[in-house]
């Protein structure tokens, strides 16, 4: 059904759409699928697909059985980097099944894509269609915040502002107003990166391992010379003195590190 690729994959699981996903939620068909849900949840992507393709061969004319299969494969084609298939495969979700109990996770899950790639224009586009769609509120406080975050990124401060005062408003026990709140820090600060990989086992091998060692890691996603590279990096400081005490005690845990301002 398709073709096995050279991914590189740089997420890092439970960033955006998938951590707002309902990748256990119980469906109609509740069981059709457990096998493919453990796989995914074990980051065995590649397997979690196949299992998704035979169960679908098995229930070709099961609409639930179907939509939740591609939401699996499309979270598992974005975490193996594969942006243009997950799209399709929310896409067939959105198009096909908004009955099903996947079509908001799905929708979210093609705005998140074209978030992470930093293409907020078409971001922007997908989030403002969905919200008019009268979404559910969980999913309205999560658009919130999205549009809020893009709009400040673009620098326009007055939309940013509408959508941040609609989740305090209409939100505000939930954890989007909660986190929305760092949006109105200022924005300069300062990272330690540690390393950069091309490749996903190197990167999440080194992200378990500072992860163990107590370290808050995150990582970016960049392109350089077209290929996709995921930087790692710990902590967003409001201070070099505060960036330069942690990479001190990086170098000695005998890892590499470089302070870079950010704004």
């Amino acid at each position: 059904m398709r073709k096995r690729r050279n991914i590189i994959p740089v997420w890092v699981v439970g960033a955006l759409f998938l951590a707002s996903g309902t990748v256990c939620a119980a469906a109609p068909t509740a069981g059709a699928l457990d096998k493919a849900q453990i796989l995914f949840l074990q980051k065995q992507y590649v397997q979690a697909i196949d299992e998704c393709v035979k169960v679908v061969k098995e229930h070709p004319d099961n609409p639930a059985v179907v939509s939740q299969a591609n939401y699996l494969t499309g979270a598992s084609y974005a975490n193996l980097f594969d942006f243009l298939t997950a799209k399709k495969n929310f896409k067939a979700i959105v198009d096909q099944y908004t009955g099903s109990v996947y079509y908001e996770d799905a929708y979210m899950g093609l705005g998140d894509i074209e978030f992470l790639q930093e293409n907020y224009s078409e971001a922007l586009k997908v989030y403002e269609q969905f919200l008019r769609t009268d979404p559910s509120p969980k999913r309205r406080a999560t658009l919130y915040f999205r549009l809020a975050e893009i709009y400040l990124k673009q620098g326009d401060q007055a939309a940013f502002k509408k959508y941040y005062d609609k989740l305090q408003q209409d939100f505000p026990l939930s954890f989007e107003a909660r986190d929305a709140r760092r949006l109105q820090e200022p924005g300069s600060y300062f990272t330690v990166q540690v390393g950069a990989f091309t490749n996903f086992d190197n990167a999440q091998e080194y992200i378990d391992h500072l992860k163990a060692k107590g370290y808050n890691v995150y990582s970016v996603l960049c392109m350089l010379s077209g290929k996709k590279l995921c930087r790692i990096r710990i902590g967003r400081y409001a201070t070099e003195k505060e960036a330069e005490e942690v990479k001190r005690k990086l170098e000695s845990d005998g890892f590499l590190a470089k302070i870079f301002p950010m704004e």
